[in-house]
């Protein structure tokens, strides 16, 4: 890695610790999460790939936020992700915060497609 990606890998390092401080985590296993191909966090992984550090698995709707990435492999490899809008069940039975999950999970899919249509 250059200086670029080492600084980014810290950051999420930096960041890592941060979070663990006040969890209930082994050592060993925080050291795991230390090594550079568990870094999973797709923000990580986006600012790495769009500094020259090499590929990544990205959603389609990322990539016009970051023109300088390319797709590749894309008749190869494909994959699919959902998402879940999680309610407690007391607010199911509020009409106005049914109307709200509806919009929000209607805006979402929206944004996703348009940001999908860029790539």
């Amino acid at each position: 890695m250059n200086d670029a990606h080492d600084a980014i890998f810290q950051d999420a390092i930096n960041r890592l610790d941060q979070a663990f401080e006040h969890a209930d985590i082994d050592e060993e296993s925080l050291a795991r999460l230390k090594q550079p191909k568990a870094i999973l966090q797709v923000s990580v992984q986006v600012r790495m790939a769009a500094e020259g550090a090499g590929l990544s698995v990205m959603h389609d709707f990322a990539l016009p936020s970051h023109r300088v990435l390319r797709k590749v492999l894309k008749d190869q490899v494909s994959l699919t992700r959902s998402f879940y809008l999680v309610r407690h069940p007391g607010d199911q039975r509020s009409e106005r915060l049914n109307r709200f999950a509806t919009a929000l999970s209607r805006g979402i899919r929206d944004e996703v497609a348009r940001l999908e249509g860029l790539t």
